[in-house]
């Protein structure tokens, strides 16, 4: 009868283990095809941009080759694709993979208050302004709002004034009557103001997507940082850097247009339609440099260009209505609607000096103008044309800054409508255009896009009126913050911007693939040679761990950086570990006399080594997530890396390695978990680590003491991340020593009468420098970078070549191996609010694990073990940088990426520490009478192979990044080398040692030699 029971109980469990087999299968397979669905499109862009960079051969047609492409769809792998798709679904590479500009760009919340305030003069108002502002620059504090509120009320008390924010001399204004009554208390004003604030700063953020997605820059990033007026713009591959700046710098403007009926347009629109063919035919044509005739006939020989030949031969026909699709647009009521390839081909039609003289008198001074938003027809993307009737010199109907509010409600047929409310000035004006154009458009124009063209129902007398149209609420918000737009007062001024160029991009990508291959070919092998066919199988999940992590990331959308490459090769070196806690797991039941079998179904459960790993992975992902909330650029994409590595990682360790472990199981009986090599760690160390815990305290506080003289005495060497700043990397035509250098840049750096010397570093190549200043770091004005550009050229000029200029030099162009390869610059209050963020992320990473630990191990011994540590770990790493920084030949600077690795090695270490603990916990559970000394220490000496094990892979997979990865995060992964060497010694003397010593101390008291109870 037990056997039947027996017999039957198996048959269970092998069609439970069939049917989860088959369940990760499935999910594997489906996982993989939708990875590599997503990845796809990175690689048919590359392979399009291959063939684009053969053909033009580095010449500046490229974009035109790859525009003039970009919609032509081609079946690949069974999908249908096109370039301008692929290239926005592709991997986003970051600036320093790709080169390009990231800003952060301040909206001054002050301007706008004074603005919704009318520049008020009350005493209590400019005070508190005044403090707020004080208070910034000295806190770095962003929520520049919260001061002023706060700020006014302690005005209040000083001057001792009954006054609120409601009153006439402050915010309780005409243009806000409906919101602010003079009764209002603060706190409800605070709200309608901080609401007007976000607003005009929602309005910027959609006015530079607009000039951007116009600029044609492909994967931007742009996003609006919460409570704090600046918004954060990331352009990759952008090369021209001053158009940028001025693009996003430049005041938004708003105006009302009179638009002309499309019978008033059209006659002139027959004209050229007659007269184009004639001008195509005419050499004149191909004057231009954009099209000229070499490039036509490439043009119409190259099969590639099918749209841009299509285009041509429209035009070769006289056929511009055709261009325009103009029996469509009139029936709409306009006068062109436009495939989006082929607007700049109408607009050289319209602005061509011939097509000018052809005009008639009455629209000599009218505007085309395109609308803001496309619509799409047949699949296609069309733009309306616009003819706009403008006064002397462009002038419009009315200027922006005329409306003073403006919402969104719905009609009687619950049709969403905005309205708009003007001054006083606004309304007369609009009284008397809305009269003169009953029953024609009135276009609203942002930047010279047209957002909207109501038509005039009926004249308006009191500047209130209301736009409708099919719009969703969504459009409403949108066409709403553009209304707003007349109320942003000053332009937005950059407050930290990173610039870099396409050379050193292109390096940073070598360098960082080539200590990938090898650091990932290393890992391979060892397992390989370690575990032997059980290797094999963790190999392949690493593989697949890879393919889901690349598919993933794309899929989301996120930034791969060079940290972000450190941090996967990083994830999957760390994904080794619960391979190896696993099969070091295997071969300790297999030690106890157990069948294979039965100890990886052990080693697979909780009871086995699941406890450890899902412990170890979840206080990492604990600190990757703390990473991602308080980093910012680049450590955001370093955090998201590690925290979907860690889920890939959990996917592909615990049910990807056992499926094809069953799957072996399934043909053959016998599976290798280890090498002679393994059974020598397993069967020959036996330590008594505790009983060298005094050594390890003393080594361990001669250490910190050491670091805490060189922090006291000679500080860190701080970048300009967290003291302001502008730093540059420099390729020069042969090589300059860094104390010539600084001596050269100093005489020429002149501030308050006193020369300003230079921080200048050899930056990997022997002719190429860091140059790191604080000249005028505390102005933003943007005219200090380019004197301070002008006065590097000048100081280093004699070690450049002749034919290199000025312009030359401070351009970080494609292709362009000498001048000025990147420049980041970082304001004072930026500064300030960086290092606010990096203690609070530091202080939180602390916080965190220690209150985990207290929940999962139920003793505060455990938590405090592990913090110390961790602690000393953290001041390790910094007394090393603090000692060394001006001996090593690289950078051991403080910026945001050595937060980065203080973090990730918090993250590392407390994962050594909790597999120690999750051990002893389980030897307490097993038998709690026995005495906790030798508990401790068998759980370190069990642990030992695998620590070992997983510490020498990361450790060799970081000296390889080292090595190889290029200079760029070289004093990175130094930080992370000695934090993690540091952190695998302190978990295992120092952490454990402490927490003993705690318990010990307790057990004393109790006169206990064991615990009774866990």
């Amino acid at each position: 009868m037990e056997s039947k029971i027996y017999i039957c109980s198996s048959i269970h469990k092998n069609r439970k283990g069939m049917r989860e087999r088959g369940f990760i299968a499935f999910v594997s397979i489906v996982l993989s095809l939708i990875c590599l669905y997503y990845l796809s499109f990175t690689y048919y862009a590359s392979k399009i941009e291959k063939q684009a960079s053969a053909y033009t051969k580095g010449n500046s047609e490229k974009e035109q080759y790859l525009d003039s492409i970009s919609k032509d769809t081609t079946n690949f792998l069974f999908l249908e694709y096109n370039y301008a798709d692929a290239k926005n679904r592709s991997l986003n590479l970051g600036l320093d993979l790709k080169g390009g500009i990231n800003v952060i760009l301040q909206i001054s919340e002050r301007d706008l208050l004074l603005k919704i305030s009318e520049n008020s003069k009350n005493p209590i108002f400019i005070s508190a302004l005044n403090q707020a502002d004080n208070k910034q620059k000295a806190s770095g504090a962003s929520d520049y709002l919260e001061l002023f509120f706060l700020a006014f009320q302690e005005q209040k008390k000083i001057q001792k004034s009954n006054i609120n924010l409601s009153s006439s001399e402050i915010f309780g204004k005409k243009s806000l009557v409906d919101q602010v009554d003079y009764s209002s208390p603060d706190e409800m004003v605070e709200k309608v103001i901080r609401q007007k604030v976000e607003t005009s700063i929602a309005t910027a953020y959609d006015v530079i997507r607009s000039r951007i997605d116009r600029f044609g820059v492909t994967q931007p990033n742009i996003q609006c940082v919460k409570r704090s007026g600046r918004i954060l713009v990331e352009l990759p591959g952008v090369k021209d850097i001053d158009r940028v700046k001025k693009l996003l710098q430049s005041t938004a403007q708003l105006h009302f247009y009179e638009v002309y009926q499309p019978q008033e347009v059209y006659a002139y629109l027959e004209l050229l339609n007659k007269r184009f063919l004639h001008r195509v035919k005419s050499t004149s044509f191909y004057s231009s440099p954009e099209l000229s005739k070499n490039r036509v006939e490439a043009i119409i020989e190259k099969k590639n260009f099918a749209k841009e030949k299509e285009a041509v031969d429209k035009v070769k026909k006289g056929s511009f209505f055709e261009l325009l699709n103009i029996q469509k647009a009139l029936r709409l009521g306009n006068i062109g609607l436009v495939d989006a390839e082929n607007i700049d081909l109408v607009n050289k039609i319209l602005s061509d000096p011939q097509a000018t003289e052809l005009r008639p008198a009455y629209l000599r001074s009218a505007k085309f103008l395109w609308s803001a938003k496309p619509e799409y027809t047949t699949g296609k993307k069309k733009f309306t044309l616009f003819a706009i009737r403008s006064g002397v010199d462009g002038a419009p109907a009315i200027n922006g800054d005329v409306v003073v509010d403006s919402e969104k409600s719905f009609d009687q047929f619950n049709k969403v409508i905005v309205n708009m409310r003007m001054n006083s000035e606004g309304s007369r004006e609009w009284r008397r255009i809305t009269e003169k154009n009953v029953n024609k458009r009135i276009a609203v124009v942002l930047d010279d896009l047209v957002y909207t063209a109501p038509v005039v129902n009926t004249m308006i007398p009191d500047g209130r009126s209301q736009i409708s149209g099919n719009f969703s609420i969504q459009e409403a918000d949108d066409l709403i913050n553009v209304l707003s737009a007349g109320k942003l007062p000053t332009p937005a001024k950059i407050i930290q911007a990173e610039i870099v160029g396409p050379s050193l991009g292109k390096e940073a990508i070598q360098s960082g693939l080539n200590s990938s291959f090898i650091a990932l070919g290393s890992v391979f092998l060892w397992m390989l040679i370690y575990y032997t066919t059980a290797g094999l199988y963790a190999n392949l999940a690493l593989v697949f761990n890879l393919l889901f992590l690349f598919g993933i990331l794309i899929s989301l959308g996120a930034v791969v950086t060079l940290p972000g490459i450190a941090g996967i090769v990083l994830t999957l070196a760390m994904a080794v570990d619960a391979n190896i806690l696993l099969y070091e797991r295997v071969k300790e039941e297999l030690h106890k006399g157990k069948s294979l079998r039965k100890a990886i179904d052990e080693s697979y459960s909780f009871k086995g080594a699941l406890s450890s790993i899902i412990d170890g992975q979840l206080t990492t992902l604990l600190t990757g997530i703390i990473l991602f909330i308080f980093g910012k650029g680049p450590i955001q994409g370093f955090a998201t890396t590690l925290i979907i590595g860690i889920f890939t990682s959990l996917f592909s360790a615990i049910w990807l390695t056992r499926w094809f472990i069953e799957c072996h199981f399934s043909k053959k009986k016998h599976l290798s978990f280890f090498s002679k090599l393994t059974e020598y760690f397993l069967k020959n160390i036996h330590w008594d680590f505790l009983s060298k815990r005094r050594y390890a305290y003393i080594f361990s506080s001669i250490l910190m003491v050491i670091g805490l003289i060189s922090l006291a005495s000679r500080g860190l060497n701080l970048g300009v991340d967290f003291v302001g700043g502008r730093t540059y990397v420099i390729r020069l035509d042969r090589v300059l020593t860094p104390e010539k250098a600084a001596d050269q840049i100093g005489r020429v750096l002149i501030e308050n009468g006193r020369h300003s010397s230079p921080e200048v570093k050899v930056f990997g190549k022997s002719n190429q420098l860091k140059i790191t200043t604080k000249y005028k770091a505390t102005e933003d004005n943007p005219e200090v970078d380019d004197e301070l550009v002008e006065k590097l050229y000048t100081a280093l000029k004699s070690y450049l070549p002749a034919y290199l200029s000025m312009e030359d030099f401070k351009n970080v162009n494609e292709g362009q191996s000498l001048g000025i390869l990147s420049s980041v610059r970082v304001g004072p209050t930026v500064a300030k609010d960086i290092t606010n963020g990096a203690f609070l992320a530091v202080f939180f990473s602390l916080l965190v694990v220690f209150i985990y630990i207290l929940i999962r191990f139920r003793k505060w011994q455990f938590s405090l073990g592990a913090v110390i540590s961790l602690l000393h770990d953290a001041l390790v790493v910094l007394g090393v940088f603090s000692i060394f920084y001006g001996f090593f030949p690289f950078s051991l600077e403080i910026d945001q990426a050595f937060i980065a690795a203080i973090l990730t090695v918090i993250g590392y270490s407390i994962n050594d520490t909790v597999i120690v603990y999750d051990r002893i916990r389980e030897y307490i559970s097993e038998n709690p009478r026995r005495p906790f000394r030798k508990m401790t220490n068998e759980a370190i000496n069990s642990t030992l192979s695998r620590t070992i094990n997983t510490s020498l892979i990361t450790l060799f997979v970081l000296f390889v990044i080292f090595v190889f990865g290029g200079e760029t995060i070289r004093g990175f992964t130094f930080a992370l080398l000695v934090g993690i060497g540091f952190g695998t010694y302190s978990s295992v003397f120092v952490s454990t040692s402490l927490m003993y010593d705690f318990i010990k101390r307790e057990l004393k008291k109790s006169d206990k030699p064991y615990l009774e109870k866990y």
